[in-house]
């Protein structure tokens, strides 16, 4: 019998977006004869449910590696015929890839799209691996990666993060009811627009807007009714299945802010197909992913979003003629063969480099120690005014005014690193002049 080759994944964690993909992958994976066999080392935690699959699918799994395990991952990355990381800013990824490893083939896939910081691309990441693949075309013109030379960018790929169609998806539903709009997904202001009500209120639809996920809905049902808008919306909090609502609503009412770090909004696709039309704002992924006029409605602006709400409101056959081209995309260009037959191809290229060792080569900042937790924060921002910010913010203890996403404890915040990495009283200094700025 043939020995299948051996691809490692290395992740922060698996839980919801990126624990969702990788199971379908793995079962596409399993269902067919493939020469590949994969294990899975996640950093963090993997979720009950994604052991469950990968028990169920023999797929080998270890977690807790960065705490638990550190002595087994050098065992499985010498083992591996092939390593693909997925990257997002996370600093237990940031501190993987900046320890030196044994000789390896390297990929990274990124589950963001690199534009903002702090979920951004810099340069010395993009040049690490053999190949780094993208999850969305946008990141293409992300700018870390138009300031690459053409020889890097020869080694930029791109497969489509895509859970396949979704099951129960075969036929159109059938949209009774008064016409009625919804929103899935994140609801924290690092996503969601901030103009979020306003832009949907002024729509004037006859049946309140659904509205599902987390993890701030509270915060949002108390802004509704500050304004004045509660009865407009119908705000549940997560839910462990959204088929019902993306099967009853005839608009998926999806405005992101301008920074958000989305790639391949699996939601989108998801909504276009249980025939729901989407109507978003011009933000780069979604420009990417969306075909205006054909498959949904992209808007310029929050009164032009409202318009394409009321339009699809008053005009149920342009409604029903965008809600088809969705489904025929769908149906069409993302099944979960496309990305899995992608990666064979991918997996297939990568053997044909020899295998090097590696470490993420970092620039050295003045006055931080190189490896600490502070000089990898800063590091993983590469070039940009927040990093030139909080640099300014070290030396003078004291802080300009950052992004709303920077005050996160998680995606790739100062807090974030300071919860995650070894105790740096430097680090825990420029979070306490973060968290003083806010009072």
């Amino acid at each position: 019998m043939k020995t299948k080759t051996n691809i490692l994944h290395i992740l922060p964690h698996a839980g919801g977006g990126v624990g969702s993909v990788m199971r379908a992958l793995f079962t596409a994976e399993t269902a067919s004869n493939s020469p590949f066999s994969h294990k899975v080392a996640s950093l963090e935690y993997l979720n009950e449910r994604t052991k469950k699959h990968f028990n169920e699918h023999g797929i080998a799994w270890i977690d807790e590696v960065a705490f638990k395990h550190r002595e087994d991952l050098n065992r499985l990355l010498t083992q591996a015929d092939v390593v693909l990381v997925h990257w997002w800013n996370h600093p237990l990824v940031l501190r993987f890839l900046y320890q030196d490893m044994p000789p390896v083939r390297l990929l990274i896939w990124s589950h963001v799209n690199g534009y903002f910081a702090p979920q951004i691309f810099f340069p010395e990441l993009l040049e690490m691996p053999d190949l780094f693949i993208f999850t969305s075309a946008t990141s293409l013109d992300a700018p870390a990666v138009l300031n690459l030379s053409d020889t890097s960018r020869q080694k930029m790929r791109v497969i489509r993060s895509c859970l396949g169609v979704p099951s129960g998806a075969q036929h159109m539903p059938v949209k009774t009811g008064p016409f009625c709009a919804g929103y899935v997904g994140t609801v924290e202001s690092v996503k969601m627009h901030s103009d979020f009500l306003t832009m949907c209120a002024d729509a004037q639809m006859p049946a309140p807007c659904i509205v599902a996920g987390g993890a701030d809905h509270e915060k949002l049902r108390q802004k509704a009714a500050a304004l004045n808008m509660a009865d407009r919306f119908d705000i549940l909090g997560p839910v462990p299945d959204a088929t019902d609502i993306f099967r009853k609503i005839h608009a998926f009412a999806y405005p992101l802010s301008p920074r958000h770090y989305g790639t391949g909004e699996q939601v989108i696709i998801e909504a276009m197909a249980f025939g729901a039309v989407p109507v978003v704002l011009a933000n780069p992924p979604e420009k990417t992913l969306i075909r205006h006029g054909e498959t949904g409605l992209i808007a310029q602006d929050a009164s032009e979003f409202s318009a394409a709400l009321r339009q699809l409101r008053d005009d149920p056959t342009q409604r029903i003629t965008l809600a088809e081209g969705g489904r025929r995309f769908v149906l069409e260009e993302c099944g979960i063969e496309h990305s899995l037959r992608a990666f064979h191809d991918m997996f297939q290229l990568a053997l044909s480099i020899p295998k090097q060792p590696r470490k993420l080569q970092l620039q050295s900042i003045p006055g931080v120690k190189s490896g600490s937790a502070l000089h990898l924060f800063l590091a993983s921002l590469g070039e940009t005014p927040e990093k030139d910010t909080l640099e300014k913010a070290v030396r003078l203890n004291r802080i300009d005014q950052l992004p709303e996403e920077f005050l996160s404890k998680t995606r790739g915040s100062s807090f974030h690193y300071l919860s995650m990495l070894e105790k740096d009283p430097e680090l825990e200094a420029l979070c306490n002049i973060i968290t003083m700025s806010r009072n």
